[in-house]
């Protein structure tokens, strides 16, 4: 990954350094390294980007694209990811305002 595309990357989430930098656990000022190149200071040292941060780059990219109309559809219809509960909750009205005769 070249600096340029590194930008690029970020540009298109639309997010800060900081932002990123959040996301894939270095720091902003790292970050800043890698999209220049260089390190910072008198005496500038490349500065190349890792090929872990790449792959986060590649799978934040994949988890953050806007999803399709059928992608939003599919997953309003996949109930798997819903809460699962194990009881039912009475709320007719009659349950919710008479008062209980259990006491």
């Amino acid at each position: 990954m070249t600096p340029q595309e590194f930008i690029a990357f970020r540009k298109q989430l639309g997010w800060s350094l900081a932002t990123l930098s959040r996301h894939i656990g270095i720091t902003a000022s790292r970050l800043a390294d890698y999209e220049t190149g260089h390190t910072r200071g008198k005496d500038k040292k490349p500065a190349p980007i890792p090929r872990v941060v790449e792959l986060a780059c590649k799978w934040l990219e994949h988890e953050h694209r806007p999803l399709t109309p059928a992608e939003r559809a599919a997953r309003w219809c996949d109930n798997s990811r819903w809460p699962q509960v194990d009881h039912v909750i009475d709320d007719r009205r009659e349950a919710i305002y008479e008062p209980d005769r259990g006491l």
